[in-house]
């Protein structure tokens, strides 16, 4: 495990111990709206777990994005070189929904391209299906 990747992780298990501290003083309320967390507080202990939360979720974030480092390869000249065959590379995509807006990304344009079509695929199934099911209401 990287060491960023390690530090997120107990800054978030420190973010969860500092909330369920507050609200053990009953300071803190904790609410779901819709699928959202809502904290209110009006303790510094909450505060800072909030605060240690979402600094860990950054730095995981930054974890991820960093580069692994690994050692360079010793070419040993007295060994002989084995041929590696080359693997072919790897190609991917994906879309994110935010609400109604789709966020389309991909390892190339191509890929890109068609998860834009996947996106505009699911934008037109789901406007039928409102449509569908708001005709189907009671009047």
């Amino acid at each position: 495990m990287r060491h960023l990747t390690a530090a997120a992780l107990a800054l978030f298990v420190l973010g969860i111990v500092l909330l369920a501290y507050a609200a053990y003083l009953g300071e803190m309320t904790f609410t779901l709206v819709v699928i959202i967390p809502v904290v209110q507080s009006s303790n510094i202990w909450a505060l800072a777990g909030m605060a240690l939360i979402f600094a860990a979720i950054f730095l995981f974030f930054v974890s991820m994005a960093a580069p692994a480092r690994e050692a360079p390869a010793q070419p040993n000249a007295s060994a002989p070189q084995a041929i590696v065959p080359q693997q072919p590379a790897r190609k991917f995509g994906g879309v994110v929904f935010v609400g109604p807006i789709p966020i389309v990304f991909g390892s190339d344009k191509k890929v890109a391209k068609w998860m834009l079509v996947v996106a505009l695929v699911i934008v037109i199934l789901l406007i039928i299906a409102m449509w569908y099911f708001a005709t189907q209401l009671p009047r």
